[in-house]
């Protein structure tokens, strides 16, 4: 035993040996020689023509590719982000057998393709338990994956892809294995797990992350492939819902074309806020694509994995239905509390604020319940008091402080109900130009309340208008 190398240097050693054989891949293996020329020519060599114009004229352009509409782009780098032990490499492996298998990652439908899943954090151990229970859960057999799904164990190895020297920084050694190691297995899609294992550079230094990405995104067949960057987070977005799920420089959200962010679910409760228990993965941009998606995951206890599912509509007539559904809930919630005695106070900031009282309610929407969709509540309470539905009264506290508050508009007499709203009747009982505050959709109402402001007011609410 005490003739054996440290496994540091015998683990350094094996890097050598397989530099020195790719090497002499170079000289007889003109493929590999001629990729790596072309990455340096990419990054050193002359830029390529301005696009012909005239030709691009004569025919229809195709729409950006994608391997995952919306998430996964063509030809680009996605970055999926998250904090330490959030679950990135459980849904970053899960999400190559997909691809390599072209079944669904919880809905969404893939495009098949080659896949190589660099493994720089995770051993070979816990891949086998991760793939195993993955594979279980998708009702397929880990040997389906062969010839499909290539997953390095890179754990203890030199791994770092790009590195800042004195001259600036360049791609390195085991960027040129990575690159033998596309070819020679026709990887189309890469996925980098992950970033810190593979940066030399620095973070916050805009030129280096720009450089590194370039470089890996070089390696993708530009038709076909796609680059998947798992990547940690900063300190302070750790375990929070932000719009910035990423650590370092502007330049790693610049650098993507789509940029996930996976973080523990929280919610507003009397103590405070509390986890719930499941994950969200948030699509924060997708420049070629719509952004404005998440998926929920759960533990599910038979499977032993987090199980995913997209929680936000996926077209236009969903995302309707849920804007519909929540302005219901809305004043439902604001009903329920007038019911019980309480009021609903309308200030958007405080210890006390209307998002904080209508949580309470019974009937509030799960969808608006997370600090996230607070700018997606303020927007609903505008609408429904732009509509009439909510005005803003005050009230008279025992400390005599004057507090302004939301109330639903009264009614003012359930006979107007089916009267159109012009009806002569209801006009005097309303006041001079208004409509009916409980007419029906098809008489010009909206859920009970006029669909058209008072001209005096636009609907704030006047002596014109107000009963």
């Amino acid at each position: 035993m005490g003739s054996e190398a440290p496994p540091a240097l015998a683990a350094q050693e094996r890097y050598d040996e397989a530099l020195a054989r790719l090497d002499e891949l170079d000289h007889d293996d003109e493929g590999v020689d001629q990729w790596i020329a072309r990455i340096e020519r990419q990054q050193q060599g002359p830029w390529p023509q301005p696009l012909n114009l005239r030709e691009l004229a004569d025919r229809e352009p195709d729409p950006p590719r994608m391997v995952i509409d919306d998430w996964l782009p063509v030809g680009y780098a996605t970055l999926l982000a998250g904090h330490g032990g959030a679950g990135k490499s459980y849904i970053a492996l899960y999400l190559a057998v997909c691809i390599a298998l072209g079944e669904r990652f919880f809905g969404l439908p893939t495009e098949q393709r080659r896949v190589l899943y660099l493994s720089c954090e995770d051993r070979q151990d816990v891949l086998h338990w991760r793939l195993s229970r993955i594979c279980r859960h998708l009702g397929v057999g880990m040997d389906q994956l062969a010839g499909y799904l290539d997953v390095l164990d890179l754990v203890g190895q030199n791994t770092t892809m790009w590195e800042r020297t004195g001259n600036g920084g360049g791609i390195t050694g085991p960027f040129n294995l990575l690159t033998g190691m596309v070819q020679s297995r026709g990887a189309e899609v890469v996925f980098v797990d992950g970033v810190a294992d593979t940066f030399g550079g620095n973070e916050n230094d805009r030129g280096d992350v720009k450089r590194y990405v370039n470089a890996l995104v070089g390696l993708i067949p530009a038709d076909r492939g796609a680059l998947v960057l798992v990547h940690h987070v900063n300190k302070p977005a750790a375990g929070t819902a932000t719009s910035e799920g990423y650590s370092g420089s502007t330049g790693w959200h610049n650098s993507v074309r789509a940029r996930w962010y996976l973080h523990p679910e929280i919610e507003q409760t009397e103590e405070g806020v509390d986890r719930t228990g499941r994950l969200m993965l948030e699509l924060q941009k997708s420049n070629l694509g719509r952004a404005d998606q998440q998926m929920t995951f759960e533990w599910d206890e038979e499977a032993h994995l987090f199980v995913g599912q997209v929680s936000a509509g996926t077209s236009a007539v969903e995302r309707h239905m849920r804007y519909e559904t929540e302005l219901d809930g809305i004043v439902a919630a604001i009903a329920e509390i007038e019911a019980q005695g309480d009021y609903v106070p309308a200030a958007a900031n405080g210890p006390r604020t209307a998002h904080h009282v209508l949580l309470a309610a019974e009937s509030f929407p799960q969808t608006l319940k997370s600090k996230r969709d607070r700018r997606r509540f303020w927007r609903h309470i505008e609408t429904l008091r732009r509509n009439g539905t909510v005005r803003e009264s005050s009230i008279r506290r025992s400390n005599r402080h004057i507090t302004a508050t939301l109330t639903l508009k009264a009614a003012p007499d359930q006979a107007c109900a089916d009267a159109p709203n012009t009806a002569p009747e209801i006009a005097t009982q309303t006041g001079a130009g208004a409509q009916c505050a409980d007419a029906p959709n098809r008489h010009g109402g909206y859920r009970g309340c006029a669909r058209t402001h008072c001209t005096h007011c636009d609907g704030e609410g006047c002596e014109w208008c107000e009963p």
